[in-house]
């Protein structure tokens, strides 16, 4: 299993660092390969409402310039802390988890991705190592994206 994990200090609580991570329609604003994602609700579950462990999402991905659609299910939730996904249909299998702990001068958000491959083919293990240091460059830049959109929300705010 192939496992990439980033964090990144961001100041403000983390309720509220994680309360915009749950929220599916704000993926596209934070990541920058997300063109699309929401709640895909069973009946009678509002939209707007709780998540929860077995609640699924839909995900549009722009991955090596094609879109690519995910879905996924929520495996594990911790209101406030964390919240992880499997995929249940796509290209390859995912986990994912975004964790939020409290650190002095606010949260620490970390995202991780675990697959069992990241590419491929004859030549998958060849180039996993560039396709993971990509990967991660990635992740890096989304955080930071979404330090500045929270901390600029606050600083809007307060």
């Amino acid at each position: 299993m192939r496992r990439i994990e980033e964090s990144i200090i961001i100041n403000r609580r983390c309720d509220e660092v994680f309360a915009y991570l749950e929220t599916r329609s704000n993926d596209p604003s934070w990541m920058a390969s997300v063109l699309e994602s929401q709640w895909l609700d069973p009946a009678g579950l509002d939209p707007a409402g709780p998540t929860g462990f077995g609640r699924r999402g839909r995900m549009v991905m722009k991955i090596q310039g094609r879109h690519t659609e995910f879905i996924d299910e929520v495996t594990e939730y911790e209101p406030g802390r964390r919240i992880a996904h499997r995929t249940v249909e796509g290209p390859f299998p995912l986990n994912t988890a975004c964790i939020c702990e409290p650190v002095a001068g606010g949260c620490r958000a970390t995202v991780v991705g675990e697959a069992d491959r990241l590419v491929g083919g004859v030549f998958g293990p060849l180039v996993e190592p560039l396709v993971a240091r990509g990967i991660r460059r990635s992740l890096k830049a989304d955080l930071a994206r979404l330090k500045d959109i929270l901390e600029a929300e606050a600083r809007a705010n307060g």
